[in-house]
């Protein structure tokens, strides 16, 4: 009997065991499974004379539809290596989370020689923001401009379930390139975002010819998002910076003389809003801006995601 009820226990045993070490090691195989957010692809460029890596998003729902029964709009990131993580995060949380806007394809677009790409003009030494190299390979921003017209863009819309509205989010240099493109390739994207835009480029000379001919343009279908970044240095508000005249207020004041155009000149149609962050410097403000920026636009993508997926 003795016998006998051990052999019972140690049976029992061993099944507790093995289940406990199965649950154990399919609990292991769960937390060690890889999270994915994107993919890396990639495009030659030959505008640019190299090979391009862009960092691709697709959203979650790719996988159930398919590719050819749903088309998603798409947003065009640059500086895409250090602010894809944050976007990708941003949009997933939106559209599956709050389900506030459709879901979006996320194209980033990691730099290889930032200056050149994002600098729309060369222009000499513009201190202290550039110093003599950078200054020297400045210039590129037309070419870029090609590049994303002629090539990234064809290929990234051959490959993906991409519906035909865009949006181009860039900060800093990329916010120059974002009003670059809006001022002289307006049609290529249907809404940007531009965050602290180095509007001071050039001695201020892009700003001019951005005003001017953006002041003879029909924006109607066009929306545009500006965001910037307390960057005084000091506690100045805002109207104290307007007036001074240092060196180290340029680039806000830049950006503030911008915002006093798009706010007077209405005729465009340009469905224009901006913010001022108190709070954030240059570092912090892209992460709150691009979230205001795609609140913004909600509406137009999604009464264009309706229309390509009825």
């Amino acid at each position: 009997m003795i016998k006998n009820n051990l052999t019972g226990i140690s049976k029992k045993g061993i099944l507790l065991f093995s289940v406990v070490v199965f649950a154990a090691s399919f609990g292991f195989a769960q937390k060690s499974r890889k999270i994915e957010i994107g993919a890396v692809d990639s495009v030659f460029s030959k505008t640019l004379n190299e090979n391009r890596k862009i960092l691709i998003h697709l959203p979650k729902s790719v996988q159930y539809s398919g590719f050819a029964k749903q088309k998603y709009p798409v947003v065009y990131l640059l500086d895409g290596d250090a602010h894809f993580t944050s976007v990708v995060g941003m949009i997933e949380h939106l559209s599956e989370v709050n389900t506030l806007c459709p879901e979006m394809i996320v194209v980033a677009i990691p730099n290889t020689n930032r200056t050149r790409d994002l600098t729309p003009t060369h222009t000499d030494v513009d201190p202290p923001f550039v110093d003599k190299g950078l200054s020297e390979q400045s210039g590129g921003g037309e070419k870029f401009a090609e590049f994303l017209e002629k090539e990234l863009i064809p290929f990234v819309d051959s490959k993906y379930p991409t519906a035909p509205y865009r949006t181009l989010i860039g900060h800093s240099f990329g916010g120059l390139t974002v009003m670059n493109i809006l001022t002289n390739h307006t049609a290529l994207f249907n809404s940007y975002i531009a965050i602290d835009p180095s509007r001071w480029w050039d001695h201020r000379n892009f700003l001019k010819q951005t005003e001017k001919k953006l002041d003879a343009k029909n924006l109607k279908n066009i929306s545009l998002f500006l965001g910037v970044a307390n960057t005084t240095g000091s506690n100045m508000d805002l109207e104290n910076v307007k007036k001074d005249t240092s060196v180290i207020t340029k680039h806000i004041r830049s950006i503030l003389d911008l915002n006093t155009f798009l706010s007077t000149n209405k005729k465009s149609g340009l469905n224009y809003g901006y913010k001022y962050y108190k709070d954030e410097n240059h570092g912090s403000v892209p992460l709150i801006t691009t979230y205001d920026g795609l609140r913004l636009f909600l509406i137009f993508i999604s009464q264009n995601f309706l229309l390509q997926n009825k």
